[in-house]
């Protein structure tokens, strides 16, 4: 394999600026090699500014990406900043694909021809296939692009991403990047084909405590009904058997340490739950189907080190004997939002556990995955490692 990746990180205040800076840098560290594809990530508040400056300096080479709420390298961590990843490959093929979506996630393809399912890709040596997913977190139904993508793959893909979402500061909706275009609903993506398997993993720190309870009626961001009752009343039950105080004022304080998960021989699909509505329905991104059965879980500060430092282990592991070229490492933002304390600690966790590779974070609204043996959609409070071999 011939595979090259290298990472620029920038916070320049105007935004033409960031973007320009980050990707010289990258340009700087690959060299003068051709590059396959650039991935951009950014939380600064002017993202169109970003992009335009960043194509200034790759000059047509094909990009995808999302907003992010921070981005982080060796080179450091930036809010309001950017980051760019620029790979290049002989032996492992990119294809860019985005798709516009005006509403919810419906009928017709999402990703349209695939090269890996095509005919001539299904005789190819490039057999080891991944969807690489950006979708916005407001138009998108994330749990609806990962079961899309794998009945129009057939199962024959593995699939990880990440959500752009809103920065906090600004007050504008996410976006997704398709070389020079920043589309404000939809996805950007990348089809990727290799000889040999990626690097894939994902990981959380949270175990379940209680249930398991059947949810009865779920809707848009909602779930409505827990074994025939308000949902909000089990969370009223659970934290009085386990003499968790909580008042009107904190209640949806203390439920974002108490998320739901679909859990499966000990691998749990984690949702934050955001708080309640005027009828006891709990507020979720991506509420489990009718019929799902679901645990309360909790978690502790250094199993979300611990969580971080496995995915990056297993990704690691997965690639065998394989030389690394460097890493796309996906931070759900939510870790922060529940245990501020320990962010910083697994942040450094991450950029120790990756030694001298290249690598660039970004902290997402939650994890896209289908991976071998794991549950499959939106998980929150997790993350995932892609690895590309060298």
């Amino acid at each position: 394999m011939t595979t090259r990746i290298a990472v620029g990180l920038d916070n320049a205040q105007q935004g033409r600026a960031c973007g320009r800076n980050a990707a010289r840098a990258a340009l700087e560290s690959l060299g003068r090699s051709p590059v396959s594809l650039a991935l951009l990530f950014t939380s600064h508040p002017d993202p169109a500014q970003v992009l335009q400056g960043v194509n200034e300096a790759l000059r047509n080479v094909p990009l995808i990406g999302a907003t992010s709420a921070g981005e982080y390298s060796h080179q450091g961590y930036v809010e309001r900043g950017a980051g760019v990843m620029l790979i290049q490959s002989d032996d492992i093929l990119f294809y860019g694909m985005k798709h516009q979506r005006r509403r919810f996630l419906g009928s017709g393809k999402l990703f349209g021809q695939l090269q890996g399912i095509s005919e001539g890709g299904l005789g190819s040596p490039f057999s080891y296939r991944t969807l690489m997913l950006f979708p916005d977190d407001q138009s998108m139904s994330l749990d609806g692009v990962v079961d899309q993508a794998m009945t129009e793959t057939a199962l024959l893909y593995t699939i990880l991403g990440g959500a752009g979402l809103k920065q906090p500061a600004v007050p504008q909706s996410p976006a997704v990047f398709y070389n020079d275009q920043l589309l404000r609903t939809g996805l950007s993506g990348a089809e990727v084909l290799s000889r040999v398997p990626l690097g894939l993993a994902l990981a959380n720190g949270w175990t379940p405590i209680s249930g398991p309870y059947r949810v009865t009626q779920s809707g848009d961001r909602r779930v409505i009904r827990l074994d025939g009752r308000p949902a909000r009343e089990i969370y009223e039950d659970f934290f009085h058997a386990h003499r968790i105080h909580t008042t009107s004022d904190t209640f949806s304080e203390t439920l974002l340490h108490y998320p739901i998960g679909i859990c499966a021989e000990g691998d749990c699909k984690v949702s934050i739950v955001m708080g309640c509505d005027s009828k006891g329905a709990l507020m979720v991104a991506s509420p489990p189907a009718k019929g799902s059965l679901i645990r309360i879980l909790s978690t502790r500060p250094d199993a979300l080190i611990t969580a971080a430092e496995k995915a990056i282990q297993e990704a690691l592991d997965n690639l065998g004997e394989q030389p690394r070229a460097g890493a796309l490492f996906i931070d759900c933002v939510s870790t922060g939002m529940v245990l501020s304390d320990a962010y910083e600690q697994q942040r450094l966790a991450v950029e120790r556990c990756m030694g001298d590779m290249p690598f660039l974070s970004f902290r997402s609204h939650g994890v896209l995955a289908r991976l071998q043996g794991q549950l499959s959609g939106h998980y929150e409070c997790s993350v995932g490692t892609c690895v590309l071999p060298g």
